[in-house]
């Protein structure tokens, strides 16, 4: 994986609305998700919420093999789906 540090910016929330999950800035008054982000299925919302707690690229990866009984080349091809969607939609400082 090309990223080896990963963490989110401070200002984004995770909202439930209209049964979806997406990704809101606190600084938006009007309530909107993100633009460029779509909705977040159940690994995304998973993997969101190993991100509050610091979890890194790696324990990612070992957390998505486990929860999702894969081996490591499709949980990190999952994690990296999902984290280059958080690079694009610039929610997240990381490094290669």
């Amino acid at each position: 994986m090309l990223v080896k540090k990963i963490r989110l910016k401070q200002g984004y929330v995770l909202r439930e609305m209209g049964g979806e999950f997406n990704i809101f800035s606190e600084l938006d008054k009007m309530n909107g998700s993100l633009v460029c982000m779509p909705s977040i299925n159940e690994l995304g919302i998973a993997l969101w919420t190993q991100l509050e707690k610091g979890t890194d690229c790696e324990g990612l990866i070992q957390y998505t093999m486990e929860r999702n009984e894969v081996d490591e080349e499709e949980a990190e091809l999952d994690v990296g789906e999902f984290l280059a969607k958080l690079i694009h939609a610039g929610i997240v400082e990381y490094e290669k």
